[in-house]
């Protein structure tokens, strides 16, 4: 007699499958995802505790999130955390080959577009994930060895242009200050922020070079009597903003004793 083994619809596990299935090396595959979100919201979570007991970041943190520029989320989060940390983080990818990185880097730059678009001032959840999109893409970038393409230490200043525009030239000095104040407090224990301290005390001198040296010959008065009010009047010709900060502090105390 014939063995019929037709199964019994109401004793067959609704999970047995026909045929031998084939585990591909695609399905064996790590998904990097969720341990790359998990890690990179941690970090913007904690940035956003840490950062608000810094009064010297909140300059660079308001930046940040006003203005939308990468290049100063990267500074924000290189600052709080430094290289050492973004390269310890990036080694959850381990296994991770091109084709994954690829993917992971379009679809973290695309949360950080979208949560731009929203405005991260909007609502904390939006603020944290534009944060952490960008450390999630530094994460990949680091472990990848692909820099981010706008990162720099000193960035591009068209010269002849800030020469002919002495208070562009002024704000940009004052910007470029207040970065060296940033990285000096980090520079010690960071040698990415050492050497971009470097580039930007560079910079600051090569910009204050394009400042008018004043040699005090307004109209060549010549004083031959030099009294008090004469000399005070001849200094009230110069303008201390276009000094150097050595010779503006020395103005600035001259005219202290002048009263």
């Amino acid at each position: 007699m014939k063995d019929n083994k037709t199964t019994n619809p109401e004793t067959q596990s609704p999970f047995t499958f026909s045929g031998n299935q084939q585990v591909t090396s695609e399905t064996r595959k790590l998904d990097f995802t969720p341990i790359l979100i998990t890690t990179s919201n941690q970090r913007a979570q904690d940035l956003m505790v840490s950062v608000g007991k810094k009064p010297e970041l909140f300059d660079l943190a308001n930046r940040a999130i006003d203005n939308g520029d990468a290049q100063d989320l990267i500074d924000l989060i290189i600052a709080n955390y430094g290289e050492d940390q973004i390269k310890t983080d990036a080694a959850i990818l381990n296994g991770c080959d091109d084709t994954q990185l690829g993917k992971l880097l379009e679809s973290r730059r695309s949360d950080r577009s979208k949560a731009k678009k929203k405005n991260p001032r909007s609502n904390v959840q939006v603020c944290k994930t534009y944060i952490s999109s960008m450390y999630a893409e530094m994460l990949i970038r680091s472990y990848w060895n692909k820099p981010y393409s706008g990162q720099s230490g000193a960035t591009e200043i068209n010269i002849e242009a800030l020469k002919d525009d002495q208070e562009a030239l002024s704000r940009k000095v004052k910007s470029l200050q207040s970065k060296k104040s940033r990285l000096s407090k980090v520079a010690q224990y960071d040698k990415a922020a050492a050497a971009e301290l470097q580039e930007v005390v560079d910079e600051i001198a090569r910009l204050n070079a394009l400042r008018p040296t004043v040699r005090t010959t307004p109209t060549k008065t010549v004083i031959k009597d030099l009294d008090v009010d004469k000399l005070r009047e001849v200094l009230k010709g110069v303008d201390p903003a276009t000094l150097p900060e050595t010779e503006r502090s020395a103005y600035e105390t001259l005219m202290s004793k002048l009263g």
